[in-house]
């Protein structure tokens, strides 16, 4: 009993406590209607379906309604020989002089309101259960394919394991607020109307007594309810960290067994799973406790019925089966307000998922398409940036100032320290982002004229780590053209050198490779990627160090398919092994963001410190410059953007 009252009195304290989402739970209706604007429309497919299961709701209310009836009708009609209402008096012989019949003819009844009321139940809860699988389907389908859209920044600032719980557990949960919330608001709703009806029309007195705990009932709610919701936004939040920490380990798994980080890794995961079984049990005991105090007010306020209606046909104002009536109907009432109220607490958890898939589905991180924009076709592949700046957050630029014209068919290295912005300016060759400032022109025409579907199949990309999927050679290589023939998949494999290896595989182009690529070699898994991007054969091509990691072999066969790829084609380089820098036709040094120099392999080992640096720590060996000992690029080893003129080749 004392841990009862502490519960009870935790759950207030809880509630009365001010936190960050205080604001929200003051919104709940608002952002219960904004889920059904946000999610409603899909709806639309289902509703023919939705209209039968609601109809067989509403049946299956009214023929419980009339459940008790036969026992009223056995008790005072039958044992107590009361006389019938004049409404139906004509009915009056069939009692007395048929007893025995119209007693087995009631006990029938009692068996056809049970069977008819399970048949439309049953309707009722298989066409909308089936229906709400349907819609989360749908709305993991649309969610998974705006993640598609959405730019890198979100991608990069959001947790696998929360978009994992994304995906599985919240859009999960949406079928609690589009299916079941409206179902069992509508059940709770008219089954509350109907049965009060019901006992106004039999003794409007006696029904006075009976809705006299509901007060009692919404006021515990009101006291407690707000706990019950931060104890629910607590748990939710909880399980995502323990999802993250388990995405996180099983990405991991190489480097945790490398550095033998075994015991502190389920340590650390042990520590979040108790204080989220914590939680969850805390949250559960709160719940429970809340439980049990309605509970008591149902007991009390039927209680109070059987006592004042006792006394009524003890005076004979009532009839006895009148009183039995009235207790079923107290505690069918009772029931409906609570499990009403208790959905409204209940949506906390609902309501904290929904609002997560509102602020994906409305995320404006997605680059968008001009108006006016245009497919991009005939591309040639030649590239200018004018005077491109750009930054992740405001007043940290990446790039800065950015000036350079690239010709189709010619090959650029990216060279400079981390965190330069190479990969920055890949990112917006891609469209991944657009630049704050400046111009990056593409034949002529800035990106932004071009719809961004169209403009990344002009490009193929190839990472430093090889994508690959759990799907077999065949398709991980298909993957780059949509529709493409064995025949080109085949002449794709070779010029990437990865068909004789494939062929070495036990099912071929069939076998499955494992997720991660973990069956293939980091050069055949390069490899299958280049093939990947030699079927694509697109104009412009982006490397992103393609051949880090690989030994001296691996790397001979990646160059020879790179090679093949780039004959012909506007290609970008990230790189860091001057084995792939020294055939570019251009290379660019960047500093901070910032051009230090641009030029050829051989000119920039005569006119920049800094590329000679980098050169000689790769190579150990000093290379002797044609500058002065006092040059330097730029200022502080730098060169100003605008002093670099490019002459194309």
């Amino acid at each position: 009993m004392i841990k009862f009252v502490d519960d009870l009195s935790q759950l207030h304290q809880l509630g009365k406590k001010k936190d960050k989402d205080k604001d929200k739970e003051k919104l709940d209706l608002q952002a219960l209607l904004k889920t059904y604007k946000v999610f409603g429309r899909h709806y639309k497919k289902y509703a023919k379906v939705l209209a039968v299961a609601y109809a067989s709701l509403f049946i299956t209310i009214g023929v419980a309604v009339l459940q008790p009836w036969p026992l009223k009708l056995v008790l005072d009609h039958l044992i107590l020989k009361e006389p019938l209402p004049e409404t139906v008096a004509f009915l009056n012989p069939l009692f007395v002089e048929s007893p025995k019949l119209l007693l087995f003819l009631l006990a029938l009844a009692i068996v056809l309101i049970a069977l008819a009321e399970a048949i439309f139940s049953y309707v009722n809860k298989f066409w909308i259960s089936s229906t709400g699988d349907r819609i989360i389907a749908d709305i993991r389908e649309r969610v998974f394919s705006h993640l598609q859209r959405l730019s890198l920044s979100f991608h990069e600032t959001t947790r696998t394991g929360d978009v994992v719980m994304l995906l599985n557990s919240d859009t999960k949960a949406m079928k609690g607020i589009l299916i079941d919330f409206p179902q069992d608001f509508t059940q709770r709703v008219v089954t509350f109307v109907t049965y009060v009806a019901f006992m106004l029309v039999l003794d409007w007195r006696l029904s006075l007594a009976a809705i006299l705990g509901l007060p009692v009932m919404y006021f515990f709610t009101k006291f407690f309810g707000g706990g019950l919701k931060k104890a629910a936004r607590k748990q939710r939040k909880q399980a995502g960290d323990v999802t993250s920490i388990l995405a996180e380990n099983i990405k991991s798994m190489a480097l945790v067994q490398a550095y033998g980080r075994e015991e502190s890794e389920s340590a650390r995961f042990r520590i979040e799973n108790r204080e989220k079984l914590e939680t969850g049990l805390r949250s559960l005991r709160l719940s429970r406790a809340y439980s049990r105090l309605t509970d008591f007010v149902v007991t009390l306020s039927t209680a109070g019925v059987l006592y004042w209606g006792g006394r009524h046909v003890l005076g004979g104002d009532i009839l006895p089966g009148t009183l039995v009536l009235f207790v079923a109907y107290t505690r069918e009432i009772f029931g409906a307000f609570e499990k009403l109220n208790g959905l409204l607490v209940g949506l906390a958890s609902s309501q904290v998922s929904a609002d997560r898939l509102i602020d994906l589905v409305e995320n404006d991180m997605v680059v968008h398409d001009d108006p006016q924009a245009i497919p991009a076709a005939n591309i040639k592949g030649r590239l200018e940036f004018k005077n491109v700046s750009f930054a992740y957050k405001r007043g940290k630029e990446v790039l800065k100032n950015l000036s350079f014209a690239v010709e189709p068919g010619e090959t650029v290295a990216l060279v400079g320290h981390s965190g330069a912005g190479k990969s920055t300016l890949i990112s917006l060759l891609l469209r991944f982002y657009d630049p704050q400032q400046g111009q990056i022109l593409l034949d002529g025409r800035e990106l932004r004229a071009f719809t961004l579907k169209s403009l990344r199949e002009q490009m193929t990309i190839v990472l430093q780590d090889a994508v690959l999927f759990c799907q077999n050679v065949r398709e991980n290589i298909a993957f780059g053209k949509s529709g493409a023939t064995e025949q080109e998949i085949v002449e794709a494999a070779k010029q990437a050198e990865a068909h004789d290896f494939i062929m070495e595989m036990p099912e071929g182009y069939d076998t499955t490779i494992y997720e991660g690529g973990n069956n293939l070699s980091g050069g055949q898994k390069q490899r299958i990627n280049i093939a990947r991007a030699i079927i694509r054969n697109t104009p412009i091509v982006i490397m992103d160090e393609p051949v880090t990691g690989l030994d001296a072999r691996a790397e001979a066969k990646v160059n020879a398919a790179i090679h093949r790829l780039t004959r012909g084609k506007t290609t970008f380089i990230i790189a860091h092994k001057f084995s792939t820098i020294a055939g570019a036709d251009k290379i660019l040094l960047l500093e901070e963001g910032q051009i230090a120099r641009l030029g050829s392999h051989e000119e920039l080992l005569k006119t920049s410190p800094h590329y000679c640096e980098l050169y000689e720590l790769q190579f150990g060996r000093q290379v002797k410059s044609a500058l002065p000992e006092n040059a330097a690029d730029g200022n502080n080893g730098k060169i100003e953007t605008e002093k670099i003129v490019l002459n194309p080749a």
